[in-house]
């Protein structure tokens, strides 16, 4: 089953706008609110505590962060804020993750490693420790990344959290075939023509983990402008009009094996901008 979202602005400045988006969305059928996590960039809002006051105005869509960074939110951190949403919620939480840059605005934010591959392999590392702490048991663990001597975990998920990783060079496309429920990629930092390899790369990592690939959700983060006037691109960004986006979110799921696709509105009112998207692109994409 496809799923369609939309993510929302962490800006301090557009907090009505965020929340009223997240509404806009419940109201017309949208399954996934998310926002991005920045805690190192001074005008967002902290995003864990900007998603429990968008599931206070919803009913019925699920919440995830995109993505969060494991280089400033450890294991246990976002093992206990995870299943504490999903339990307050009804379980209407996804867990967005990916390993964090190591550039300096987050070394300079506390960051945990300092190389590329550090944070990989943390990553690789966490996603099995942060399952294992969804359970109701003491974890103990001693690897290369995390030590941890009889942690408590929980609240226990009522039904699993998926987790769905934000991927795109090869070690973290393995990590994700080999762990994930979901691969959430942005069409802004990716070339199109690459996707195809990609795919196959979840795909294989997967099957040699011994898991069905078709386990892996297909997520795409779709940044761009639903506008009559705007010039129509579909490569980084899409622009143009809802008709223009019904044709390249029919191409990128026929194509490019996406799923499921969370809208990012790039410019104008993110309220109008999910109106269009949910009235006048989702209903030609079913079935």
């Amino acid at each position: 089953m496809s799923l369609y979202g939309v993510s929302v602005p962490a800006s301090q400045h557009r907090l009505a706008e965020a929340l009223e988006t997240a509404q806009i969305a419940d109201s017309l059928g949208a399954d996934l609110v998310t926002t991005g996590d920045h805690p190192y960039i001074p005008s967002e809002l902290d995003t864990w505590t900007l998603l429990p006051l968008i599931l206070a105005r919803t009913e019925r869509v699920k919440v995830a962060p995109n993505v969060a960074p494991l280089a400033l939110r450890p294991p246990t951190t976002l093992a206990k804020a995870s299943a504490t949403l999903a339990a307050v919620s009804g379980g209407r939480f996804v867990l967005g993750l990916g390993a964090g840059s190591v550039d300096e605005r987050v070394r300079g934010f506390g960051g945990a490693w300092t190389t590329v591959g550090e944070a990989i392999g943390a990553l690789d590392e966490a996603i099995p420790l942060i399952r294992r702490l969804w359970t109701a048991g003491p974890v103990s663990h001693q690897g290369t990344h995390y030590r941890l001597s009889n942690a408590t975990g929980g609240p226990v998920p009522e039904t699993p959290i998926p987790i769905w990783v934000g991927a795109f060079k090869p070690r973290m496309l393995a990590i994700t075939g080999r762990h994930a429920d979901g691969w959430l990629p942005t069409n802004a930092y990716l070339e199109l023509a690459q996707v195809p390899d990609m795919q196959r790369a979840v795909d294989a990592a997967a099957e040699a983990a011994g898991r069905d690939p078709s386990q892996v959700r297909r997520v795409f983060n779709v940044m761009g402008t639903i506008s009559d006037s705007a010039p129509e691109r579909d490569d980084h960004l899409v622009a143009g009009s809802a008709a223009h986006w019904v044709r390249v979110l029919r191409d990128y799921r026929e194509r490019l094996r996406f799923d499921s696709f969370v809208f990012w509105p790039v410019q104008g009112d993110t309220r109008e901008q999910t109106r269009l998207f949910f009235e006048k692109v989702r209903p030609h994409l079913e079935g």
